[in-house]
């Protein structure tokens, strides 16, 4: 019997498509054969820092293969972005953005790469944004923040982790709404911020909230930007109840590979991921730092990410948060 041209193209078809599909199979079974890489925008021994090699550690447990942690800080995550947008999209190195992943693209003039440059893998966790005063500032709450604010107009200072950081962003819309003139000390990651605190060179700051905890003796915690209060930290109020609802940035930490990386490992490390951060010995300590465990998946990740980029850019042409 004759076989059709037809019959012929769809039987190449098929070849064709069971070796692609067969190929990324393979690939998602082979992976990882090497060391994984997760860079960070911020510096050693802060919350990202130790969160991802907490998270490393079980991965490496898991696949027996070592994932290590490379921080590169500066320019308000910009440098690690680039850097990771333009690695080899092979599934060994990763990125972990925040939101100034999203600011850079409206405040830099070259952050050096696009959103479409990365490929949203997980979303890990959720890091409330909450403002410290140094203890000998002699301020207890919000209140009293913002009554020696308006006493001492453009005399008092707050760092974050970085220009258009989520920090910055929440310390403009603070002084926005209580009608104070705050000045923002922009630093390289939460670590050296967080250290001028405690020594009294600055008279604030705006940060993660775990990161503030860790320092109970000489950093007081007044509010958190988030619309409930945190599930440890939970003496610590909202802005919302201190009455300035508008102070609310959902601070969050998203791995992102480079954009063409093969979807098969995608989803595999979304899955790990998503398994390792709700872990009984995981849980509890990714909570003390302040970080509240999500582990979604790819797809939830982009809309999260294309609904925050409207709503900053928003807030970027109000003028209200420059560089």
């Amino acid at each position: 019997m004759a076989i059709s041209r037809r019959q012929t193209l769809a039987a190449g078809l098929s070849m064709v498509g069971s070796t692609v599909f067969g190929s990324q199979a393979r690939a998602q079974d082979a992976w990882p054969s090497n060391t994984i890489k997760f860079v960070i925008p911020s510096s050693v021994g802060g919350g990202f820092d130790t969160m991802m090699r907490l998270l490393g550690a079980k991965l490496t447990e898991a696949w027996g293969k070592p994932c290590i942690v490379e921080p590169r800080p500066g320019a308000t995550g910009a440098i690690a972005a680039s850097f990771v947008a333009n690695s080899a999209p092979n599934g060994y190195t990763f990125g972990v953005g925040y939101s100034a992943l999203l600011s850079n693209l409206l405040l830099l003039q070259n952050p050096g790469y696009k959103l479409s440059d990365l490929m949203p893998v997980s979303m890990m966790v959720f890091a409330p944004l909450a403002l410290g005063v140094r203890s000998s500032l002699g301020v207890s709450t919000l209140k009293e923040f913002v009554a020696l604010a308006k006493q001492s107009p453009g005399k008092l200072t707050y760092g974050s982790y970085g220009a258009g950081s989520g920090g910055h962003f929440a310390g403009a819309l603070l002084s926005m709404v209580a009608d104070i003139d705050l000045i923002h000390v922009p630093y390289k990651g939460e670590t050296p911020a967080i250290q001028d605190v405690v020594s009294g060179q600055i008279d604030a700051i705006i940060t993660s909230l775990g990161g503030i905890a860790r320092y109970p003796e000489k950093i007081k915690s007044l509010a958190v930007a988030s619309p409930t209060r945190f599930p440890v930290y939970t003496d610590v109020p909202t802005f919302s109840e201190a009455g300035y609802p508008e102070v609310n940035m959902p601070g969050f930490s998203a791995l992102l590979a480079p954009s063409g990386t093969p979807q098969p490992i995608i989803d595999k490390m979304a899955n790990e991921l998503a398994r390792v951060v709700k872990l009984p010995d995981v849980k509890p300590k990714l909570l003390d730092l302040g970080f509240d465990p999500a582990g979604w998946g790819p797809g939830q990740v982009k809309t999260f990410l294309d609904e925050q980029y409207v709503l900053t850019r928003k807030l970027v042409e109000s003028g209200r948060v420059k560089i």
